[in-house]
């Protein structure tokens, strides 16, 4: 977990330090806008339910699933938006070997997932309320642990994902916010076909406009 904690910080900065750098060289534009527009760059924290679109990924992890992540927006104009977000969700299951000799043997299982999302908005706000539609790629490091056994599975996957919302502006800088996401990663091959580490999201936030 220490490498993909590197990995998840290293491409988590990454991302911060580009939108520092549009923000930074939007501000003339902001102030010939005047001061009295909205803030242009957001930060906030969002958490929300996962459903696994792999039949067996649900066979061996049947719990739910709740991922939490810190989300960045820079607002280029009233219509579209850049976004990154750094996602990490964790569960626990358990497989069943296909073992003609030990038919029912389980082993514990924990898999654990951190993403790096970036991608666009196509937005319109009205007084209060902002829909939006969106897409974009997704960097995902994972690791699945077998508990009982010196078996250890890790890697990288890119993916993509489409996503729908909508934001409530609370007060003059916070936003509530609710989307629901779609995002296939495909995972190469395995004993039971294709695999894809993607799925159904809905998530619930809180944004905070910092300038």
């Amino acid at each position: 977990m220490r490498t993909i904690n590197r990995k998840v910080l290293r491409a988590s900065a990454q991302c911060l330090i580009v939108f520092l750098l549009l923000s930074f060289f939007s501000l003339p534009a902001s102030a010939a806008i005047g001061q009295d527009s909205p803030q242009r760059f957001f930060i906030g924290a969002v958490a929300g339910f996962f459903y696994p679109q792999q039949n067996a990924f649900r066979q061996n992890y049947p719990k739910s699933i709740w991922p939490i992540e810190l989300q960045l927006a820079w607002s280029l104009n009233r219509k579209l938006s850049v976004f990154g977000a750094a996602r990490y969700l964790e569960t626990s299951g358990s497989t069943v070997l296909l073992d003609v000799q030990r038919p029912g043997e389980t082993y514990a299982l924990n898999w654990r997932m951190a993403t790096i999302r970036l991608g666009l908005n196509c937005q319109t706000w009205t007084s209060r309320f902002s829909p939006f539609l969106g897409t974009g790629i997704s960097t995902n490091f994972y690791k699945e642990q077998w508990l009982e056994v010196p078996r250890l599975t890790e890697g990288k996957k890119t993916g993509f994902f489409v996503q729908a919302g909508i934001r409530y502006r609370l007060q003059h800088r916070w936003h509530a916010l609710a989307q629901l996401e779609y995002s296939s990663v495909p995972a190469g091959s395995g004993a039971q076909g294709k695999a894809n580490l993607g799925g159904l999201n809905l998530s619930l936030g809180l944004l905070a406009g910092i300038f």
